[in-house]
């Protein structure tokens, strides 16, 4: 029985000295500590320090007579009364933890200045397999800070080997004969075209629970924002400018 007591204890938080202490108080009573040392097993001098231990959990105490001090242990009883008050206390504040927890959990904004930022976000969505990432806007301006090289010869390839695929919104005049044509069914990409008369050289990236906002390659920052709201609003807006053009064109 003693040992099916102590792993209960245990699994309440008590240390094996802790427990021993505990159930020889409650087997002896109102008693000296040399007493209750021998009937735990421990040390004297190592019982009172694992009394003071129990003291300030509420689960022993002691008093003066004559004889000396006497020392007893709460009754299991009081215990159960004083943790189910502490409960109900923290059950009516769990709506002010929840409220800490959900800020902590807010959108985080990530800022940087230089090439760092364009390569952390095209890393970062590369974790996400099997998705749909999406871009839009200027693949020129993109080309200049982490290069043609990068994007064909190491970017396409990770995405493709994790299964993402990448629906795009760009300007054609980006593509000519210096830049790459490619077969977009095998990359896993679709492109459609924006109106050159709205052309701007920045570009956004969506992807995870993300957006990225890239600046041009004069500036050379980057804004990457974390925020399911935010992402659900932009790949909405993404996904109706892609239903309203209707220029799709493969082999670009």
């Amino acid at each position: 029985m003693m040992q099916h007591l102590t792993s209960i204890l245990n699994q309440f938080g008590l240390a094996d000295k802790e427990s021993a202490l505990y159930l020889a108080s409650l087997t002896l009573g109102e008693s000296g500590m040399s007493e209750l040392a021998q009937k735990a097993k421990l040390k004297r001098t190592s019982a009172y320090v694992v009394f003071k231990a129990l003291e300030q959990k509420g689960l022993m105490g002691s008093f003066k007579m004559r004889s000396g001090t006497k020392f007893v242990a709460t009754p299991p009883e009081v215990v159960i009364r004083k943790t189910e008050q502490q409960l109900m206390q923290l059950q009516a504040v769990l709506p002010e933890f929840q409220a800490i927890q959900d800020k902590a959990n807010g959108p985080k904004i990530t800022y940087f200045e230089g090439e760092e930022g364009y390569r952390v976000a095209a890393e970062d969505s590369l974790k996400f397999a099997g998705e749909t990432i999406r871009h839009i806007g200027s693949l020129e301006e993109i080309h200049k800070v982490i290069s043609r090289d990068y994007d064909i010869n190491y970017y396409i390839p990770k995405r493709i080997h994790n299964r993402i695929r990448l629906k795009a919104l760009y300007f054609k005049s980006d593509f000519n004969e210096t830049n790459f044509m490619r077969d977009d069914g095998a990359e896993l990409r679709q492109i459609r075209f924006l109106p050159e008369s709205f052309k701007y050289p920045t570009s956004l990236l969506i992807y995870g629970n993300k957006v990225a906002f890239f600046s041009t390659a004069k500036e050379l920052i980057t804004v990457i924002i974390e925020s399911a709201d935010l992402v659900e609003s932009e790949r909405k807006k993404f996904d109706l400018m892609w239903e309203l053009l209707d220029n799709k064109e493969t082999g670009v």
